[in-house]
């Protein structure tokens, strides 16, 4: 038996901390796994903190990155020479949000800083700003606390981002024909060209990569979506104090979505709140005052957000259809 196949029957029986060690130990021999570099060791750490998640909670995978930390600062730095740790404090910064924004914060700048060191170190390394940490610190330093109702809304919301940045973060390609199918699901036919054309050219502006035009249309697209739903399948034509639903921003049709229940998963709401967070921060004086700004990855990852959410809202209609 290899060690790697080892691994994975350890991951299978949910011996984690036997995972751990093998894996604590083929980094510090550095045959299979180099400690120094991230595109291949961080697969086995990944797929440990999913399963101990998957069986445990976010606390015990918070315990698994913090340990992966202090193995790397305490034995692998003095063994190999100092090592980059962007990945490790990155996952640590995520595992944090849901219960501890500020931390979450903290560790994910931490990552950012060692992402810029690793950018400094050689000709050819990968810009800070295009790395995984500095999307996410984008995105939460345009979520303002005033969005939330109560520290218990704000965590379920942070549990749910959570839980998104893991699966789109990565950079994640989906292919432009499986979202205009979940619309073909979603939407109702009187919208469903109007809505396929918006995506389309939120489609060719992402290709050119201009981030505002990108987060901008993301923006537009959800407007249309929900819109299509409320008007055309829920029959709703007003909102409050007698305003004509067709001339409301897309804050007020969040609401009324809310109101009407049309959002199959919280999951789906919350990526659909955040792109409204998001886009409702495209401003210039706005844009001035942020330490990260608006470059076309973070606006990809936005639109990325806005796809996975179709794609799962089309899941669960399936879903719902199939019980019946």
């Amino acid at each position: 038996m290899t060690r790697l196949t080892e691994f994975d029957r350890l991951l299978v029986d949910s011996q984690f901390d036997d995972a751990k060690c093998l894996l604590q130990e083929e980094l510090l021999a550095g045959q299979l796994l180099d400690p120094r570099s991230d595109p291949y060791w961080t697969k086995f750490a990944d797929r440990l903190a999913g399963e101990i998640h998957k069986a445990l909670s976010v606390t015990e995978v918070v315990t698994f990155w913090e340990s992966i930390r202090d193995f790397f600062a305490q034995t692998i730095d003095p063994a190999w020479g100092r090592a980059h740790k962007g990945h490790i404090y990155f996952r640590l910064g995520l595992a944090c949000l849901p219960r501890d924004v500020d931390r979450g914060k903290r560790e994910l700048e931490a990552a950012y800083q060692e992402d810029v060191l690793l950018e400094q170190a050689a000709e050819g390394m990968p810009e800070a700003q295009s790395q995984s940490a500095y999307i996410a610190l984008a995105i939460l330093e345009r979520i303002d606390d005033s969005e939330f109702a109560n520290q218990d809304d704000k965590e379920k919301f942070f549990l749910q981002l959570f839980q998104s940045f893991n699966a789109a973060i990565v950079g994640a390609s989906i292919k432009s024909r499986l979202v205009e199918a979940a619309f073909q699901a979603i939407l109702p036919p009187e919208e469903l060209s109007r809505c396929r054309a918006y995506y389309r050219e939120l489609d060719e502006v992402a290709r050119r990569k201009l981030p505002f035009a990108t987060v901008a249309l993301t923006g537009i697209v959800l407007e249309a979506v929900i819109l299509a739903i409320l008007y055309y399948r829920k029959k709703i034509t007003t909102l409050n104090k007698g305003q004509d639903i067709r001339e409301a921003e897309l804050g007020p049709l969040l609401k009324e979505a809310r109101k009407n229940s049309i959002f199959p998963a919280d999951s789906i709401r919350v990526t659909c709140e955040l792109i409204h967070m998001f886009r409702n921060r495209l401003h210039p004086g706005n844009e001035i005052r942020q330490t990260y700004g608006l470059v076309p990855r973070v606006a990809s990852t936005i639109k990325v957000f806005f796809e996975m959410a179709m794609l799962d809202w089309n899941t669960a209609l399936l879903q719902q259809r199939t019980k019946k």
